[in-house]
């Protein structure tokens, strides 16, 4: 009788907590579909009465330059870091490294590190090599923030993996890249996803660096775009919110095509000793 009073009550819980954490999504639905005299009323949970999709021709003519850079950007990024990351995970568990488990501690340490503290040095470094408003300045400043992210992931995964298998294919022959690049990789899918994921979208969420590092529309990321669709003298929240949903589309269907492997690539391995 308990546990069915406890998965009661775990249910009205679960489900007074998902009403609450799906309001602002509701609220940002409704009001990219209302028109600026009824955003005005700021009455933000009633539903539109004449639903506007105008809105969103609007913001995606605002957004499509931005839109093309971070997808520029962050894909190419991401495969450098998954790449870099994945070469580095490996080279700290594959070779009996002493030294990994400080390197892996530092390394955590240096990824939840909030890169402002260092935002001038980044801005003087890629002053210096004329990077400024450049793909290549942003990819690069994103691939030496993001890569320690990578390695952690791929090297956890890695570090799961039974040692037998690299034994086996080493006694056959097979050299460490090629095992690299023809067994471990295609067995670690699930990790080497997980990572691309979490870097993809965190390079694609990025704001800060999107501007400090730009000038004008041309590489500009698509955040610093969206941010600006709100307009100078009045508040337009209704291209905003619908600006918001466009720009949102890319992750939400990254993780709809990827995201059965995602939690898989996080949990592998964790029962194995």
């Amino acid at each position: 009788m308990k546990d069915k009073h406890f998965v009661i009550a775990s249910g009205i819980i679960i489900s007074i907590l998902a009403v609450v954490w799906m309001l602002p999504v509701y609220a940002l639905i409704t009001t990219s579909l209302k028109t600026q005299q009824e955003v005005a009323m700021q009455d933000y949970l009633r539903l539109p009465q004449e639903p506007r999709l105008s809105n969103f021709v609007e913001a995606f003519d605002a957004l499509k330059v931005g839109l093309r850079n971070s997808v520029i950007i962050s894909l190419s990024a991401t495969f450098l870091c998954v790449l870099i990351g994945s070469l580095a995970g490996y080279s700290l568990t594959g070779f009996g490294f002493r030294f990994a488990t400080p390197l892996f501690f530092f390394i955590v340490v240096v990824t939840f590190l909030p890169y402002h503290v260092i935002l001038i040095p980044i801005t003087q470094f890629l002053n210096t090599l004329n990077l400024i408003n450049t793909y290549s300045g942003l990819i690069l400043i994103y691939v030496i923030l993001n890569a320690p992210m990578a390695t952690l992931i791929t090297g956890t995964f890695f570090m799961k993996m039974p040692p037998e298998l690299e034994e086996a294919a080493l006694l056959d022959g097979c050299k460490p890249l090629t095992f690299y690049r023809k067994i471990l990789i295609p067995v670690s899918l699930p990790g080497l996803i997980s990572a691309t994921i979490l870097v993809f979208v965190q390079i694609y969420n990025e704001f800060l660096l999107g501007i400090v590092l730009t000038r004008g529309p041309d590489v500009k990321p698509v955040m610093p775009f969206l941010a600006e669709l709100k307009g100078t003298q009045i508040a337009q929240w209704h291209i905003q919110m619908a600006g918001a949903l466009i720009t949102s589309a890319i992750p939400v269907i990254v993780f709809i095509f990827l995201g059965r492997y995602f939690i898989s690539g996080l949990m592998a391995g964790y029962g194995k000793g």
